[in-house]
């Protein structure tokens, strides 16, 4: 039984580790439909809008945007 608890958390720590590697946020805003969303290539078509102190903090001037905030379908 203590076998395979140790089993179940070791799998579930290592897909953990795997998930928070690629930085995939399932729960992060996601853009809406509008043709300057669809039009955004990269940091600088964001950051023409949106100014990196009033997001958060956890935000970099150095991040990739569209790698996160993907466009929500259907607007």
């Amino acid at each position: 039984m203590h076998r395979l608890l140790l089993v179940i958390l070791i799998v579930a720590a290592l897909a953990t580790v795997a998930a928070c590697s690629r930085r995939m946020a399932p729960f992060a805003p996601h853009r809406t439909n509008t043709e300057d969303h669809r039009a955004a290539q990269g940091i600088h078509a964001c950051l023409g809008c949106h100014e990196i102190k009033t997001l958060s903090s956890a935000h970099q001037p150095s991040d990739n945007c569209l790698q996160c905030h993907r466009i929500l379908q259907g607007d």
